[in-house]
């Protein structure tokens, strides 16, 4: 669709508020199908409800398939299907993943802007006129946001357009010039709306807590492409305030829960989007319908594997199962040493160690296709079964975001060996609609009754921004600083341990160097947002970064996390050994990542062919 075409579909567009006006008055007396601008404007009532439209429409851009889709570009998770082109870098320039546009809701944060500027004191109360105007100004930062750290750059429109404001096919303003511009643009409009945020508010409204959590969140990400070391400082120091500004900030004690039925309205959420089961099915939550294995008793049979389940008739799983968390991302949940009772690395714990023994190769039980996957392979010495010493003992959010081998789940036991229930091969070899690699999600899957099932209605919430997540953007800023000469490292490594021990219930890390910082750090960001739409974003960081946030490697360099194959775990079925391999299926063994041009996606080239104020086109494009 033209840029011209979008932006004068929303401009005519505007002045309905349809459904969610509530004046009886007012249905009784105008068209149904629109509302004149006096009409919307004109009362508090009328004005919250185009409000509540907007808050709704821009913020379910960092959710749903976004927190699945973003993810399986890394090495956190695996789609079903293997990988697409972005991961083996195979896009061109007229790739359009950066999202340039979304012109109709930019207009409509405009229009909350001047309208409500516009009615003070003619319906509208000077309060809630500057309240309205905070809430247009932190939808319109939020809005470009996701513009922002794809694209680096995007067409700034701070006002409500007119037809005048068009030529050709495409609009007269250009795009922004620089990330230097356009990070500028979005803390600008925060710093002005956070004051006049109203401090407390209903469930899935903007509070001033959400306007802070987001300047936390947005100054890091600038700071990170930032060339001016002085811009550097200036914006990590003002991470570091947003975060202590947060006023109403609390980790939840059970952090499974946050994401579930169990604790919806937690204290530690910040903002989130809640849907109604009077209107939502779980077909259209992709964090439960598509992490969802699906398979049944007469599959069981066919293929020699179980245990049969127990409940629904023999089916309790009947989703789609299009992405499976990797080996490498279960790695990086520690255990509790039994020796030391400290927390490490699953295989390099006292318990592990003592009891297995790890070779290189492959297994006899390994199949001849499969041996070329294998990295290593480990067998018990002794009476004791490889899934305990792996996953007992694990830090506690490993237990609230994954299902694993000897695990229980929807009320049944779960064997992910070799032919068991939800083994990788249950439908058959590398069939459809079962995880590639012996694990599946729980976090955010709800409790849906009588089991997640296309048509099942459903209340459901996505967590957008949250306390844990704002306290991490400050242990991350601490650490920028620290390795400029400012700032204090044993500050960053307090941060991580208050999520490690509140919600991991690890003991508390002894890291004291900024090398060791950073490995906490990173393994603590990485596990704490898994699935909230975070990694993809905080791997470019690093990567910018360098150095120990990186492997050592320059600034820019290339991201090891974003060339990794996806790994896989196979588990003999008398669990006495298992191997870690790399998932081939598909491309998903095939990763790339271009230094010199992935920090940053094109701005779609058939764009700019159209409209030249578009370009430059962004470097490597």
């Amino acid at each position: 669709m033209k840029v011209k075409k979008a932006i004068r579909a929303a401009w005519l567009a505007v002045p309905a508020v349809m459904w969610m006006v509530s004046s009886c008055n007012v249905m009784d007396t105008q068209p149904f199908e629109s509302y004149d601008e006096a009409t919307v404007w004109g009362s508090r009532a009328t004005a919250d409800a185009f409000v509540t439209g907007t808050v709704s429409a821009v913020m379910y851009g960092y959710v749903n398939g976004n927190q699945t889709s973003w993810e399986e570009r890394t090495n956190n998770t695996v789609h079903n299907n293997g990988t697409g082109g972005f991961v083996r870098d195979e896009m061109d320039r007229y790739n359009g993943d950066g999202g340039l546009g979304d012109f109709g809701n930019i207009r409509r944060c405009n229009l909350i802007i001047e309208k409500a500027a516009e009615y003070a004191g003619q319906g509208l109360t000077e309060s809630d006129s500057k309240e309205l105007i905070a809430k247009g100004k932190f939808l319109r930062a939020a809005l470009y946001y996701r513009q922002a750290r794809t694209m680096g750059r995007f067409v700034w429109v701070d006002k409500v357009l007119s037809p005048a404001d068009t030529i050709g096919n495409g609009l007269a303003l250009p795009t922004t010039q620089s990330t230097t511009e356009s990070y500028t643009y979005l803390i600008k409009d925060l710093q002005e709306a956070i004051p006049d945020l109203p401090e407390t508010v209903a469930s899935g409204d903007v509070s001033r807590d959400a306007g802070y959590a987001f300047l936390s969140e947005i100054a890091l990400q600038g700071a990170a492409y930032e060339t001016d070391q002085t811009k550097r400082r200036e914006w990590l120091r003002l991470v570091i305030s947003a975060a202590d500004n947060v006023k109403n900030g609390t980790l939840a004690s059970d952090y499974g829960n946050i994401f579930t039925e169990q604790d919806r309205y937690s204290g530690e959420l910040i903002f989130a989007i809640y849907r109604d089961k009077a209107n939502t099915t779980t077909e259209g939550i992709a964090p439960l319908q598509n992490v969802m294995p699906n398979t049944n008793n007469d599959i069981l049979n066919r293929y020699n594997c179980g245990p049969l389940f127990e409940t629904n008739g023999g089916q309790p799983f009947i989703g789609w199962m299009w992405w499976a968390p990797t080996q490498s991302l279960i790695d990086e949940y520690e255990v509790i040493d039994e020796a030391t009772q400290q927390g490490v690395r699953w295989d390099e714990s006292t318990q592990f160690k003592n009891s297995v023994t790890i070779t290189q190769g492959a297994p006899d039980w390994a199949t001849e296709g499969e041996k070329a996957e294998v990295l290593f392979y480990g067998t018990v010495n002794g009476d004791v079964s490889v899934s305990d010493l792996m996953y007992k003992n694990r830090d506690a959010r490993f237990q609230a975001s994954i299902v694993r081998d000897d695990d229980r789940w929807w009320n049944e036991e779960i064997r992910m060996t070799v032919n068991g229930n939800l083994w990788r091969k249950t439908n058959g070899a590398m069939a459809p609609h079962m995880s590639l690699t012996n694990y599946c999600l729980r976090k955010g899957v709800y409790n849906v009754q009588p089991r997640i099932l296309a048509g099942t209605p459903t209340d459901y919430h996505y967590v957008v921004t949250r306390y844990g997540r704002v306290l991490l953007n400050k242990a991350e800023a601490i650490l920028w600083l620290a390795g400029m000469g400012e700032g204090n490292v044993a500050d960053a490594i307090a941060i991580c341990n208050q999520t490690r021990t509140v919600h991991g219930k690890m003991p508390p890390s002894n890291a004291s160097t900024l090398e060791d910082a950073w490995k906490l750090y990173q393994r603590e960001r990485r596990i704490e947002l898994v699935m909230e739409n975070d990694y993809y974003w905080s791997l470019l960081r690093w990567g910018k970064h360098g150095g120990p946030a990186n492997y050592g490697a320059e600034p820019g360099g290339k991201i090891k996390e974003l060339t990794v194959p996806p790994t896989y775990i196979e588990i003999a079925h008398d669990r006495k050994s298992f191997y870690v391999g790399e998932v081939t299926h598909g491309n998903a063994r095939t990763r790339a990542f271009r230094e010199e041009r992935r920090y940053l996606l094109p701005i779609p080239q058939g764009q700019i062919d159209r409209n030249p104020n578009l370009g430059p086109q962004n470097p490597g494009w």
